[in-house]
């Protein structure tokens, strides 16, 4: 199985950031008990190991196999395990970093017999359920946490951005530089999603599918679409794991499809598409369907569920989505851990999204997960603002009515549709760096949203322009800074200024 080196050294690198991750939340997750660490800790690995597996570096598939292991025992026994047990698990993810940067066959067996020994050394409680980490504090998830720090940190970088392009000479210098890092810090990172990023692993998907005794014919139909970073991994992560899914799960073998009437090898087919603010994605198998009756058993043991309860569609994909639910009483190498469909679930839920399934008996599973993409570009009108060296947007819940003779610069305030005022550019954003002394020729233009509508003096009539979003702000915000051309620029929200609302 060859892959592309590209291929290959994205996995190196998104590997090594997992491995970080892990490394972190077990030390939280060791010192604080807090379930979203413990769960964190589960997904990355399990997404690590097929991940892998899907690149061909069956050593790294090996041992995190084993720190699943690990990580079970430690769950179990909330976290309360000894000091050599919490150096395996160290020395785990040093030594999967190290094969990851520089395989190293010869010492993998042996690396492995150790981690066995530790296992024998502790006794396995909980066996056979979904635990949990007693007692229980809850947090955060990560995703979750840097979406409100964003949410918080939005206005205070459009802030930094304003002072920082109206300052001139050391001032500015050194303004730049705190602007910078809350622009990377808090700034939209985008990413063109096509076909082949999610189809990466498809030269592995038949050799996962040989190992376990089946063919499969994996299609993709995947529309270039711009969407953030976070969508794309998000998606990644979906894909790997529905795919792996339904390949270990969902396809049968062919003496089984045969005898039923279908063809050898089993379809999949992984839809994805933009469509009204939301990236849908669908993987699609033509295999046996999920077992309704098998999954409520499996729920009613673990007392998930009463005995009594029935099961719906969607009692369904929160039953197969739970932590650590699976209907094998053991894991493989490939599943069987619980992990899997609750990775794919996170994924989607950290960024406001949702997943749905819909199944048939002997007929199949679509798997839908609906992400909501930010919209990336903005198209209305740039204020030619007096005395500003960076251009201006309008909203684009406004447009333009009409013009009129502009009052003298230093008129202050202009009445505008009767109980509304608005100011001219010296009031309308305090320190834009418009200087009230000079003498401006300007035209005053009349703007509305449906509800308000105000005069804004521009040096020059308003034009329309494509704008990229850069740092968003909710929509209470007075602005957000955008990019026009490649050149850093200011979006204003006019009803939000103070005073506009008269």
């Amino acid at each position: 199985m060859d892959l592309p080196d590209e291929i290959v050294q994205q996995f190196r690198a998104m590997a090594l950031v997992r491995i970080a991750e892990i490394e972190a939340s077990w030390i939280h997750v060791r010192t604080s008990l807090a379930e979203d660490a413990s769960l964190a800790i589960q997904r990355e690995i399990h997404t690590l190991k097929g991940e892998s597996r899907m690149v061909g570096m069956l050593d790294v598939n090996k041992v995190c196999h084993k720190l699943e292991d690990l990580n079970d025992v430690a769950r179990a026994r909330g976290y309360a395990v000894d000091d050599e047990f919490d150096l395996s698990v160290t020395m785990a993810l040093r030594f999967i970093a190290a094969l990851i940067r520089r395989p190293d066959r010869q010492n993998v067996p042996r690396f492995l017999e150790h981690l066995g020994t530790v296992l024998q050394r502790h006794e396995h409680t909980g066996r056979g359920r979904p635990s949990s980490v007693p007692p229980m504090l809850r947090t955060t998830s990560a995703a979750r946490i840097t979406s409100l720090l964003r949410g918080q940190l939005g206005p205070a970088a459009v802030d930094a951005y304003i002072e920082y392009a109206t300052s001139t000479g050391p001032r500015r210098d050194r303004l730049r530089a705190s602007w910078h890092l809350l622009r990377d810090y808090v700034g939209i990172q985008r990413a063109i999603l096509t076909a082949a990023q999610l189809a990466k692993y498809k030269p592995s998907v038949g050799a996962l599918a040989r190992d376990l005794g089946k063919e499969v014919d994996v299609t993709f139909e995947i529309a270039t679409a711009e969407v953030t970073s976070e969508v794309l991994n998000a998606l990644e992560i979906c894909v790997l794991h529905l795919v792996r899914n339904a390949i270990d799960h969902g396809i049968e073998r062919p003496a089984v499809r045969t005898a039923a009437g279908k063809p050898a090898a089993g379809k999949i087919i992984v839809r994805g598409r933009e469509r009204e603010g939301e990236y849908l994605l669908e993987v699609e198998d033509d295999g046996g369907g999920i077992d309704f009756e098998r999954v409520r058993a499996r729920a009613i043991e673990l007392q998930l569920v009463q005995e009594s309860a029935p099961i719906d569609q969607h009692q369904l994909v929160d039953l197969l989505s739970h932590p650590g639910f699976s209907t094998r009483s053991e894991a493989s190498d490939v599943s069987g851990r619980g992990v899997g469909l609750d990775a794919v679930r996170a994924s989607a839920v950290d960024l406001g999204g949702a997943i749905a399934a819909k199944t048939a008996r002997g007929k199949g599973t679509t798997w839908t997960v609906r992400l909501p993409v930010p919209t990336l570009a903005v198209h209305n009108l740039a204020l030619r603002a007096p005395g500003l060296r960076f251009p201006v947007i309008l909203d684009p819940s406004w447009t333009m009515l009409a013009k009129r003779p502009a009052q003298p610069a230093g008129a202050g305030r202009v009445q505008a549709a009767g109980r509304v005022q608005a100011q001219l550019w010296i009031d309308l954003a305090v320190g834009l760096g418009f200087n009230s002394s000079n003498s401006i020729s300007a035209t005053l233009y009349w703007f509305t949203n449906g509800t308000l509508s105000i005069g804004i003096a521009c040096g020059g009539k308003p034009e329309p322009v494509d704008a990229r979003r850069l740092v968003a702000t909710q929509g209470t915000c007075v602005g957000e800074v955008v990019t026009v051309d490649s050149v850093e620029g200011l979006l204003i929200r006019p009803e939000h200024i103070p005073g506009v609302r008269g």
